[in-house]
C-alpha cells in the first residue's frame, strides 16, 4: 500500500493554499533492500490526490481528500505532512452562519497539530470518490470562575472527570450503531455520537461533563466485540463475517479430534486457486531458476521447522503453535525463529535481485519493471501452478510450501494491481459507450483476463 503514518506540521512559509498539502517521505526498505527508481535521492515527493485522516475517526467528514503538491520552499520537511495555514469553511454557531478560517487539521477529528499523527495514503484504491462535509469541532464553553482556582476545586474537577468519563461508552456505542444502522457511520445516531465524542475528548480541559442520552445507550453488542457478559447479536457486516471465520479456525484448532487442522496445499487446491492474472510476458525465462531457488528456500525453511518442532509452514510463519514440541522453549525460541525467518527472506530477496537491472518502480509510481515482473511471476508460477506441485520438496517428505514467492510480495501485488486496472479500464470503455464494432473488439479483449 502507498501510504504512511506521518506527524502533522504547519506551513510556516504560507505557500500552501487551502486544499493542498506537502508530503515528502524517505524511501522504505523491504527486507534490507532499498526500493529505487530513476532518481538516486533518498526521498520522494508525493504529487496528486491523497487521503488524510486522524484517529479517533468517528465522523465521515474526518476523512479528507487533498492535493499533494511540490513546494521547493518546503524541501527540508521530510517524513511529515505539512498543512496550509489558510482555511475556508462555514460553521453554524448559535443558529448563525459564520465564516471561519478553519484549517485542514481541524477538519480531521478536531486536530490542533500538537504532535498528532495522520494516516496519509496516495493509493488510488483507497481515495474516497466523494467527501462528506467536515464536522464543526468548536469546543464546548469552558466553566468560568470569578475567583482564583483553589486546590479543592482542582481535586473536585479531577474526581468528576474520573467518575463521569464516558469516552469509552461513546466509542463503543458508535461501533454498535455503525454496524447496525443502514447508513452506518452516516446515520443520525453515529453523527450525534461523533459530536459527543468530540466534547468528551476535551472534557479534561473544559471541565464540561458529557452525558450519553438514553436513546444512544447500547444494550446489545455485535459478536465481534466479544462482550461475553452482555447480550450479543450476529453482525452481518464484513467485520462480523471475518470475525466468525477466525473463530471457526480457533474452534477447529481446539478440537481434540483435529490433530492437524491446517490442511496441506494439494494438487487439487493448486488447480482451484492458481491465479492466471499472475502470469506476465517472459515469465517462462525465469522458471528454471525459480525452481532451484524454491528448492533451496524450502529446504532451509523445512530445517527450521524440524529444529523447533513445527509441523506446518503456517505455524512457523505466524508463530501460532497448535501443538507445542518438547524442543520448543517459549519466547526465547520465538525470537530466534523471528530472526532466522527474517534472514531467510532477506536471502531470498537477494536471489531475486541477482542478474536484474534497476527496478524503475518507486513509491509514487505503481508500474513495475517488466524484468522484475517476469521473475516474480515465475516465482509465483512454480509455487502455485499444479504442474510444479511438490517440485521444491522432492525426497524430503514434506508438505508443499507456499511462502517462497511472498518474499517479493510487493512485486506480486503490483502485478495483480496492474492486471486489475487494465481489466477495469477495458470494462469502463464498454460501459461509457462505444460503437458496436469496438464493443465486440473490447469484449473479446476482456476474455484474455478471466
Amino acid at each position: 500500500m502507498d501510504g504512511r503514518s506521518l506527524m502533522g506540521c504547519l506551513d510556516e512559509t504560507r505557500t500552501l493554499e487551502y486544499g493542498q498539502v506537502y508530503v515528502q517521505c524517505s524511501r522504505r526498505k523491504i527486507f534490507g533492500c532499498n526500493r529505487s527508481d530513476t532518481s538516486s535521492d533518498d526521498n520522494f515527493i508525493v504529487r496528486g490526490k491523497v487521503v488524510v485522516a486522524k484517529n479517533p475517526c468517528l465522523h465521515p467528514g474526518d476523512v479528507r481528500v487533498l492535493e499533494a503538491v511540490n513546494v521547493p520552499a518546503l524541501h527540508h520537511m521530510v517524513d511529515c505532512v505539512v498543512f496550509p495555514q489558510k482555511g475556508k469553511r462555514q460553521v453554524t454557531l448559535s443558529n448563525l452562519l459564520v465564516h471561519e478560517d478553519l484549517p485542514h487539521p481541524n477538519e480531521c477529528s478536531g486536530s490542533d497539530l500538537d504532535g498528532d499523527f495522520y494516516f496519509v495514503s496516495w493509493d488510488p484504491d483507497l481515495i474516497p470518490p466523494q467527501q462528506v462535509r467536515p464536522m464543526n469541532y468548536t469546543p464546548a464553553q469552558t466553566i468560568k470562575l470569578d475567583h482564583d482556582v483553589t486546590m479543592e476545586e482542582v481535586e473536585e474537577s479531577f474526581t468528576n472527570f474520573i467518575v463521569n468519563d464516558n469516552l469509552g461508552i461513546i466509542c463503543h456505542a458508535h461501533i454498535v450503531f455503525a454496524d447496525r444502522e443502514h447508513r452506518k457511520a452516516k446515520s443520525a445516531s453515529c453523527i450525534e455520537l461523533a459530536h459527543l465524542n468530540s466534547h468528551a475528548v476535551d472534557s479534561p480541559k473544559t471541565g464540561v461533563v458529557v452525558k450519553v442520552p438514553s436513546h444512544l445507550r447500547v444494550h446489545e453488542f455485535p459478536d465481534f466485540m466479544e462482550k461475553v457478559d452482555k447480550p450479543t447479536y450476529e453482525s452481518k457486516r464484513v467485520i462480523g463475517q471475518l470475525f466468525r471465520q477466525v473463530k471457526d479456525l480457533e474452534l477447529a484448532s481446539d478440537s481434540p479430534s483435529n490433530s492437524a487442522t491446517i490442511k496441506a496445499f494439494t494438487v487439487l487446491a493448486a488447480l482451484k486457486f492458481y491465479d492466471p492474472d499472475m502470469e506476465v510476458d517472459g515469465f517462462e525465462n525465469y522458471v528454471k531458476d525459480a525452481i532451484n531457488y524454491k528448492r533451496e528456500y524450502d529446504y532451509k525453511l523445512g530445517n527450521l521447522m524440524d529444529d523447533y518442532g513445527f509441523k506446518t509452514e503456517a505455524e512457523i510463519l505466524t508463530g501460532s503453535i497448535t501443538a507445542v514440541s518438547k524442543r520448543f522453549n517459549g519466547e526465547n525460541d520465538l525470537e530466534s525463529i523471528h530472526y532466522a525467518l527474517k534472514a531467510l527472506k532477506k536471502e531470498a530477496r537477494a536471489w531475486f535481485d541477482e542478474k536484474l537491472g534497476s527496478d524503475m518502480q518507486s513509491d509514487t509510481n505503481p508500474d513495475i519493471n517488466d524484468e522484475h515482473a517476469a521473475k516474480a511471476s515465475a516465482w509465483y508460477h512454480v509455487t502455485y501452478h499444479p504442474r510444479y506441485w511438490g517440485c521444491g520438496n522432492k525426497g524430503m517428505e514434506r508438505d508443499h510450501f507456499l511462502s517462497f514467492p511472498w518474499c517479493v510480495f510487493d512485486k506480486l501485488v503490483q502485478i495483480k494491481r496492474s492486471k486489475t486496472r487494465m481489466r477495469n479500464s477495458l470494462l469502463n470503455h464498454i460501459i461509457t459507450g462505444v460503437d458496436k464494432g469496438q464493443h465486440r473488439e473490447l469484449v473479446a479483449s476482456c476474455c484474455v483476463f478471466p
